[in-house]
């Protein structure tokens, strides 16, 4: 709740009592102050410029104080030399000389010690906190106008690594990691999404809904959540409405995203034809482009429509406007409280053929029935409606880059139709213009939660809570192909290319709901002499249903007749299945303080889920943890420079329940078999499984130390952490003898270990306020146990982390045939200019024995940072982020010359010739020509990339209307500001970004759906 939402009447409350009471005890003084005294006045505010109401003014001399009005002014009779402080619950006290000026205006922060920070089932005091939490609100997630919770993330807490896999719109692929990779079987690596109590998914949340979010990283925050919490877990708890009044609040912003990077591709048609020409005489293959095509090229008249110099890049990712609109209302009595928002966004792709609306809708409210019985409800809506090219994601952006320059989207001849390059090898190739505009992928997504809650005080210490909740999810895609006639320049003739296969319409229809109940008894008390305890126990269960139905026609009489029933009926496809899981847990929570400053806590939950088999689905996951505060004890009293210095240790076991539905479950498959002249159906089984089979279990240990020091002005916090995974699901080993597929066991483990560092400063200089943060975190990622090892280019070995790269390393660039001859004999036949390998086990021979591990699979550390100003009205924030170490294994389209007929990149102006020895580039090759090349015929380190980069993730400049002119204009606060996304990045890669890409063997062809550099400008309104 802001501070400057409290109710009125209490404030008028407060203030009279506030006076009466320091008016007599000013009269109950004995001694009368005499000194010459004047009036001081001054507005007290809070960090963001906001009015205080109710603060207390004292003078430390006369003990006469005051307390601020609703706008936060004061007056109070003070001399010169008199110290004023100004103190107010939940910030930090400020005590002031006063000098020869009468007006002093005063700015309170935060206090950390007061800070209450939201955790499993319930809130604690930041202070007293055993276990590694990370929190951010929702002011620090509403500075970038962005749509996707889970971006807004990245860069701002330790731990947390946080990749955009895609910058679709609607289709971000967000990868989250808390604390490394947890696992590297099918039972998946991110950590559970909690909404309000409920688990569930941060795509479906509208940022503007969000009052904050905590981040549970070790096992003493988050083993209340058992078995689903391996891999951390992320509690979002939305807004709620104020006590008093009604606030009314607008936030318009008007984007223009472009590609944040892009390859740059060689675009003129006669440089193009050349190269690949020099290529296919190097490789002694007959030229593609013959001189008098290359001629009619060079000497064409500029921009003359037959002969273009066509920039595909350009014309297919473009800079688009984006829109976004929030209202929302909040309000309430002494009794109860509603918050509502509607949210509308709507994002046309930087790359055709793509685009993106969502409408958003948020309800809460709470309500008091009798004093100790309170009823409340949490109702979220939204509905996305997407759309993109049949061929989605990589494979689209890879026709992009394919298209060669010599030909545009439409004939010259004005008469609409498609052109299409048909060159001999590229037939593969199509224009990106028809595969945009002509069929396409459209997807409709509808999500409503609902949760409704009673909490009932049975005594002032002990609270009993109920909480239902539905979370239903309805999808439709339509999948729409056909081919399209476009002009061959090969033959001069029209055609249709023959690809797609499919050339109909899919639809296919989605549902999942997860209803969810459970319930809750919270004891706290604080006990005579400095005793605090409380306690915490419950009862959880969810149960998870899916189906999904699809149906499918082809051979459509007319293509634009998209609806399933105007195809043909033969050859007709359906499909269909469905699936369910249930969980029940019990679960409880005991913690202990004495005068805060001794800490102890103990979690526990006992997990039980269907998807294991009865005699091994129930299991216990407890932790424990504990804290001292050491700037609490009697010896650091005259440390007064010491605000905060705790120290703390946790130590848990978790678990991770998404093994796949059902794995130890014996599967039958229908099979023919032979039965005398014909063939009968029966049953098979076809795969061995394990009864033993249960979850992954993970142990975490942690060791941390908070510290605040010199006011406010400087705080850290530190990590170490240990995390062993074992029990991973694995495939045994048996003999082939046997006859079927080889069961899942828990056999695997793993470890990741590793520190964290925030680092926080802040401070008032004049009328400046300034705060600057930085993070730092470090894991080491180590398989410490497989059943078979897996020695691909991406590894899978005990002793090295996993996916770590195995490879030969690339050695130099062969100059001469007699180095050729002097060198390990090398696959295939090198010339001049090819990669020349290092013979690692010395047999003279390069193969697969001269594999070597290298490290850049996982990064070394990762880091962000902010740095926010603030004078006057104006304010301005820098945030950055940082990946070290990281390597990216590129090959394919955008980094490999003419694979499928892209373009070369700039680089390979400066390839290897006799003319031109380069030493870092080899010579030209196509890689369309078969058989063996010099970089795709061998995995090795000269296509691994250093992908290490430092971004400036968003630059934001606002201006706050003063408060005078939002009187005038009858608005309580307005703010104008101008934002810039992803505006720089210093990074050695080339051609593509560093952050987009990820471990999926799609993302080493380097056509991906590029990140988007975004300028906004925005208005926020409160009536």
């Amino acid at each position: 709740m802001k501070l400057n939402q409290l109710k009125k009447p209490f404030l008028g409350i407060l203030v009279l009592v506030s006076l009466f009471c320091f008016n007599a005890r000013a009269l109950s003084e004995s001694e009368m102050y005499v000194a010459l005294q004047s009036d001081i006045s001054g507005t007290v505010t809070d960090d963001s410029g906001v009015p205080l109401p109710g603060v207390t003014v004292l003078n430390l001399q006369t003990n006469v104080g005051v307390v601020t009005d609703f706008d936060g002014k004061y007056v109070i009779s003070a001399s010169k030399g008199n110290v004023l402080q100004f103190s107010y619950v939940g910030m930090q006290s400020q005590e002031i000389t006063v000098g020869d000026i009468s007006s002093i205006n005063v700015e309170l922060q935060v206090s950390q010690l007061d800070e209450i920070v939201v955790i499993g089932y319930g809130k604690q005091k930041k202070i007293n906190l055993t276990g590694s939490v990370a929190n951010i609100d929702d002011e620090e997630l509403t500075k970038r106008p962005i749509n996707n919770v889970a971006n807004m993330l990245q860069g701002k807490l330790t731990g947390v690594r946080i990749n955009q896999g895609s910058g679709q719109p609607g289709k971000e692929n967000t990868y989250i990691r808390i604390r490394g990779t947890g696992t590297f079987s099918g039972a998946g690596s991110n950590p559970l999404v909690i909404i309000d109590g409920i688990a569930g998914s941060l795509d479906n949340i509208d940022p503007e809904n969000v009052e904050s979010i905590s981040v549970l990283k070790d096992a003493a925050s988050a083993s209340i959540y058992g078995a689903r919490a391996a891999n951390g877990v992320i509690v979002v708890t939305t807004k709620t409405g104020i006590k008093d009044g009604v606030d009314i609040s607008y936030h318009g912003n008007v984007a223009y995203h472009s590609a944040a990077v892009l390859p740059d591709f060689v675009n003129n048609s006669v440089e193009y034809m050349e190269m690949w020409n020099t290529a296919h005489e190097r490789q002694g293959i007959a030229n593609l482009f013959s001189q008098s095509q290359i001629d009619s090229y060079r000497n064409a008249a500029p921009n003359d429509p037959q002969y273009p110099n066509f920039n595909w890049l350009d014309h297919s990712i473009r800079t688009v406007p984006v829109y976004r609109h929030n209202l929302s209302v909040s309000g309430g009595s002494e009794k109860t409280r509603f918050y509502a928002n509607l949210g509308y966004y709507d994002q046309e792709g930087v790359v055709i053929g793509h685009n993106f609306k969502r409408y958003t809708g948020q309800l809460n409210i709470d309500t008091k029935i009798t004093d100790k019985l309170t009823f409340g409800t949490n109702i979220s809506m939204a509905i996305g409606d997407r759309k993109e090219p049949w061929l989605t994601d990589s494979d689209f952006l890879l026709v992009v880059y394919g298209a060669q320059p010599m030909y545009s989207p439409y004939l010259a001849d004005g008469s609409g139709r498609y052109s299409h390059n048909a060159w001999p090898e590229f037939w593969v190739n199509r224009n990106p213009e028809f595969v945009a505009n002509e069929g396409g992928n459209f997807y409709e997504s509808k999500n409503i939660r609902v949760n409704a809650f009673l909490k009932y005080d049975i005594l002032p210490e002990l609270t009993w809570e109920l909480k239902g909740s539905i979370d239903y999810t309805d999808s439709f895609n339509k999948f729409v192909n056909y081919p399209i006639e476009a002009y061959s320049f090969a033959t001069g003739e029209y055609y249709s290319d023959g690809w797609p296969v499919f050339n109909g319409v899919r639809n296919r229809f989605e549902k999942s709901k997860l209803p969810t109940f459970y319930t809750t008894l919270n004891y706290s008390k604080e006990f005579s002499g400095g005793h605090n305890v409380s306690a915490l126990v419950g009862y959880n269960q969810e149960e998870f249903h899916w189906r999904y139905l699809e149906g499918s026609r082809r051979d459509f009489n007319f293509p634009q007749l998209t609806e399933i029933n105007a195809g043909n009926s033969e050859g007709q496809g359906l499909g269909g299945t469905a699936t369910e899981w249930a969980i029940q847990s019990y679960f409880g929570r005991l913690t202990y303080n004495f005068k805060e400053r001794y800490l102890i806590e103990a979690n526990a939950r006992y997990d039980g889920t269907s998807r294991i088999f009865e005699d091994n689905r129930w299991g216990f996951f407890p932790s424990v943890s504990a804290g001292w505060r050491v700037s609490n004890e009697a010896f650091m009293q005259d440390v007064d420079w010491v605000d905060n210095l705790k120290l703390r240790a946790s130590w848990g076991e978790l678990g991770n329940q998404n093994i796949g539905n059902y794995p130890y479950q014996d599967v039958l498959s229908t099979v023919a078999y032979p039965l005398g002249a014909g063939l009968d159906q029966g049953v098979v089984q076809n795969r061995l499984t394990d009864k033993t089979l249960e979850w992954e279990k993970t142990t975490s240990t942690d060791i941390g130390v908070d510290l605040s020091f010199g006011g406010g002005l400087f705080s850290m916090v530190f990590d170490w952490y240990k995390k062993e995974t074992e029990g991973i699901l694995s495939q045994a080993e048996i003999p082939a003898s046997v006859g079927l597929s080889a069961p899942t066991i828990n056999f695997a483990s793993m470890e990741n270990k590793g520190i964290e560092l925030l680092l926080g400063h802040k401070n008032k200089v004049g009328e400046l306020s300034y705060a600057v943060d930085f993070n730092f975190s470090k894991n080491k990622n180590e398989v410490t146990k497989v059943s078979a090892p897996s020695f691909g280019r991406n590894s899978t070995v005990e002793g090295q982390p996993i996916g770590e790269y195995y490879m030969i390393e690339w050695d130099g660039i062969f100059q001469s045939q007699s180095e050729i001859d002097a060198a390990p004999t090398h696959p295939g036949s090198p010339q001049p200019g090819d990669l020349r390998f290092r013979d690692a086990n010395g047999d003279g021979v390069i193969n697969a024995d001269d594999r070597v591990f290298v490290d850049g699979a996982q990064p070394d550390f990762t880091y962000g940072g902010n740095i926010s100003l603030q004078w006057r009205n104006w304010d301005m924030s820098v945030f950055f982020q940082g990946v070290e170490g990281q390597k990216y294994y590129l090959t394919w389209w955008g980094f490999w010359p003419f694979t499928q007929g892209t373009a070369p990149t700039t680089d390979w102006r400066n390839a290897w010739t006799p003319e031109n020895p380069s030493q870092t580039m080899p010579a030209l090759w196509t890689f369309s020509t078969y058989g063996y090349t010099p970089m795709s015929g061998t995995e090795n380190t000269y296509n691994l990339k250093d992908a290490s980069y430092m971004r400036i993730k968003n630059l934001q400049i606002g201006y706050n209307l003063p408060k005078e002119v939002c009187e005038k204009i009858k608005l309580k606060d307005a703010r104008v500001y101008f934002s810039a996304d992803n505006l720089f990045t210093f990074t050695k890669m080339k051609h593509v970004d560093p952050e987009r890409l990820g471990t999926e063997w799609w993302s080493t062809r380097g056509s991906v759906y590029p990140q988007t550099k975004i300028l906004s400008m925005g208005v926020k309104l409160k009536l």
